[in-house]
């Protein structure tokens, strides 16, 4: 009797486990987020794009775009090399450098860009950033190359700087950081 006990606590702890590890997954706190949130389109009322980027990004736009179906637009998608799983129909896929950005960084991020030019009011951008996101999406400023930014960064994590204070610095060499995106896109 007290095998069948501990064998059913064990199978009820794992399956406690297993669910939580459900909950946390890319593509379930997507899904929720746009069902709690009550995310919908309607029909010819405008295109929605998605841009996702980070490590989790592949796993993210899979979600949005399962939910959102015939209603997704295009969009593309900017991850770390190796977290790609295979193309998403309408969405480019781009697996680039983290933590340092390189080559596909600006071929990632440029295309995302083309997908938000020339939106309407009624158009809708969803974006999607998990961790790793500051570093995969990335347009150097206007006199500031690649390799400045990747050259920051370097020195700026070997010195010991966290997250919050590579990104107050990487904002100021980026196009794209810092708000400019949301402009870019409005």
């Amino acid at each position: 009797k007290e095998g069948n006990t501990m064998r059913s606590l064990r199978q009820d702890a794992l399956k406690i486990v297993h669910e939580a590890i459900r909950r946390v997954l890319p593509e379930s706190a997507v899904k929720e987020a746009l069902v709690a949130r009550a995310f919908s389109v309607r029909r010819g009322k405008g295109r929605v794009v998605v841009a996702a980027v980070g490590k989790a990004a592949w796993r993210m736009a899979r979600a949005a775009a399962d939910f959102l179906g015939p209603d997704l637009s295009g969009g593309a998608v900017v991850t770390k090399y190796g977290h790609s799983m295979g193309p998403i129909d309408g969405l480019e896929i781009f697996e680039a450098g983290h933590p340092l950005p390189d080559g596909n960084t600006l071929r990632g991020t440029e295309a995302l860009l083309r997908r938000v030019r020339g939106l309407s009011p009624e158009d809708t951008v969803l974006f999607l950033v998990s961790g790793g996101g500051s570093a995969l999406f990335e347009l150097p400023a206007e006199g500031v190359t690649l390799g400045d930014v990747a050259d920051v960064t370097g020195q700026l994590l070997a010195s010991g700087a966290d997250i919050v204070e590579v990104n107050a610095v990487r904002k100021h060499l980026s196009a794209v950081k810092g708000g400019r995106f949301a402009e870019l896109c409005a």
